[in-house]
């Protein structure tokens, strides 16, 4: 018998307050809480080396392995998604891409604004990081700065830095999961002495329809599934070397269809896959305060499929079949030093980066460049409550093509006073840079829809904030007030179905707050709220470009969740709401849209020391929700399922 939705809903709720029931009974037989919480946070990206949350001049957070398996997501970008200050952005079910339109995670309002590290290395190739790609049983932890941090971390963390700590020994495990809509999750992890290995299989099936082009005539895609593999060695040769080795291979594949208004209606256009494979290589060193990493860093995306018709449904001299593939690779260093002196904490750090982008591989035609950096920090306690940390960092290119070289200084202070042990004030001033990528400048159209401009200026920004953060016996609260202008951003203006890269100036002022509650009897909770107003202005002459102020996104975010662990039972609600919404076309004025509304439930039973069982449930509420921020839509995945199970060995 085919249930309603209306059923569906109703049976999900049942399903969530029986596990709360069944929960409740053995808190009444065993009171122990066997999970670990703490408030006293360490933070090591803010800074570069370990700090205490609160005596940081920065909005961060940091979410553990335990807190990343609660959200029920098997990879991060899911895990992301019910995040404060982030705005989640997919093509695809379980965060998919559609090619070179990737999955994002965009913080405070900055689409192309996010720098994301692996161990501290730039795991970003020309703007695209996939984090759709990373699977959760590899990650100790991720640690989140707002802001801007390209003073101590180079181009393109305009919006924020996405630091993921990965683990450095595995556990010895088994997992088989399977779902609705033909999903399949298969992994393994073992640990033999020094070394660690692991393998993750993830499958989705066909779901249909997954996007509209909010108008008539109407053309949408098809999802017709995707597969990833990822497979990551892990090598430690004694405690301050160790190598880190992962390959993805990840494919999905779409149709792109004739909707209401044409002939063709329910035909196919073209069809296309897209096969994206990634190489990562970091080498770690340290030496007592010396420490560093060496680094290589590689994908590959091809596209290939066949066009039935042209846009306008001729058909005349089609099928017609297409192929094209980039590649995109650096490698590179980075070391640091830090000494402690009777004057305070002092940092210098250098870096080194060789940039190659070959646009289509069966062409003779790249782009290299050598990235350089210096940068240092020196924090100064002023008195007992008060600290003043000052940082710079000097940038330049050299041996680009045609003399596209660039250069950059940049500068931040902050200042700490210390209220209580447990409480803190912060103010922030800083700057941020980011250089045209290759495939912003470089791109001709001829095998894709993006053209790229060659006289791109790079990107800066102003970046200003105060806060507050207190730890109070089991609650933890901060909130920060933010204000951002950053000129020359670099997007895209559509004109004759070509997009165009283009300049522009973004601004933003806005507040978070957030608080992390842990309660009584085995529950904990968290919440979170976001006020702001992304908007930007194009500084470009070509037509059709915005020369006025728009906004992008939404203004106000909402999200939160709450965890019941009592013995082996642990379930968790998570939620993410973004209101007062527009969509933002690149050569037209935004328009309001409904909120999204994302909700994931998890429920985790621990049958013995070695075994245990996960049900996560995706889009608790079966909404079809616009997750894409543009003039088109792309929607969630219907109400969804993954069943689990885990076997420690």
């Amino acid at each position: 018998m085919k249930l309603s939705k209306r059923q569906r809903r109703i049976g999900l709720v049942a399903l969530f307050l029986s596990t709360m029931a069944v929960a409740s009974t053995v808190c009444a037989s065993s009171a122990e809480i066997t999970e670990e919480h703490t408030l006293d946070t360490i933070v090591v990206t803010a800074q570069r080396y370990e700090k205490n949350d609160l005596d940081i001049g920065a909005a961060t957070d940091v979410y553990t392995s335990e807190q990343l398996k609660h959200t029920g997501a098997r990879n991060l970008q899911q895990a992301l998604s019910m995040a404060t200050g982030m705005v989640y952005q997919s093509k695809g079910p379980g965060g998919a891409s559609l090619g070179s339109m990737t999955s994002k995670v965009s913080i405070r309002g900055v689409e192309k604004g996010t720098l994301v590290l692996i161990n501290g290395t730039p795991l970003n190739l020309r703007g695209l990081y996939n984090l759709e790609d990373i699977p959760l049983d590899n990650v100790e932890r991720i640690e989140v700065v707002k802001g801007g941090g390209a003073v101590l971390y180079g181009s393109e963390a305009t919006g924020g830095v996405i630091n993921i700590i990965m683990k450095k020994e595995m556990q010895n495990t088994v997992t088989l999961g399977g779902g609705n809509y033909g999903q399949q999750n298969y992994g393994l992890t073992v640990q033999a002495g020094k070394l660690g290995l692991s393998y993750t299989y993830d499958k989705w099936g066909d779901i249909g329809r997954i996007s509209s082009t909010l108008s008539i005539p109407e053309m949408y895609n098809v999802f017709d599934g995707s597969e990833k593999n990822n497979v990551a060695f892990t090598y430690a040769f004694n405690e301050d070397v160790d190598l880190l080795y992962s390959h993805n291979e990840s494919t999905s594949k779409f149709t792109y269809t004739f909707g209401e208004g044409y002939s063709l209606d329910g035909q196919a256009r073209y069809n296309r896959r897209h096969d994206n494979t990634k190489d990562f290589v970091q080498l770690n060193v340290k030496d007592g305060d010396l420490k560093g990493n060496f680094y290589y860093n590689a994908n590959s995306l091809q596209s290939t499929g066949t066009d039935y018709y042209n846009a306008s449904g001729d058909s005349s001299g089609y099928p017609q079949w297409k192929d094209s593939e980039e590649k995109n690779q650096t490698y590179g260093l980075d070391m640091q030093k830090s000494w402690q002196t009777t004057r305070g904490t002092l940092l210098f750090g250098t870096t080194y980066q060789n940039e190659r982008y070959t646009p289509a591989v069966k062409e003779s035609t790249k782009y290299q460049r050598n990235n350089y950096s210096f940068y240092g920090q020196w924090e100064v306690p002023l008195r007992e409550a008060d600290t003043v940390t000052v940082s710079a960092r000097k940038s330049w290119t050299g041996g680009a093509d045609k003399d596209k070289n660039y250069h950059n200084f940049s500068a931040q202070g902050q200042f700490v006073h210390k209220l209580t042990e447990n409480e803190s004030l912060y103010a922030s001033a800083g700057q941020s840079f980011v250089m045209p990528t290759f495939s912003q400048m470089y791109s001709t159209g001829d095998s894709g829809m993006v053209v790229g401009d060659p006289n791109l200026r790079p990107q800066t920004g102003q970046h200003y904030e105060i806060g507050w953060k207190k730890n109070y016996h089991d609650h933890k609260w901060r909130v920060a007030l933010f204000n951002y202008n950053i000129e020359d951003n670099i997007s895209f203006s559509k004109l004759s179905n070509k997009y165009y890269a283009v300049n522009e100036d973004l601004k933003n002022t806005g507040i978070e707050l957030s608080a992390d509650i842990l309660g009584n009897n085995g529950w904990s909770y968290q919440y979170g709220l976001t006020y702001s107003n992304p908007q930007a202005r194009s500084k470009s002459e070509k037509a059709g470009v915005k020369d006025y102020w728009d906004r992008n996104f939404g203004r106000v975010q909402l999200n939160g969740g709450a965890t019941y662990h009592m013995d082996k039972w642990t379930a968790s609600l998570s939620a993410n709401y973004l209101a007062k919404r527009v969509l933002t076309p690149s050569s037209a004025h935004s328009f309001e849209t409904k909120p999204y509304l994302l909700t994931t439930l998890n429920v985790n039973y621990a049958v013995d020391a070695t075994s245990e069982i996960n049900l996560s449930i995706d889009n608790l509420l079966d909404r079809q929700d616009n997750v894409n921020h543009t003039s088109s839509a792309y929607y969630t995945a219907p109400i969804n399922y993954m069943l689990s199970y885990k076997y420690k060995f």
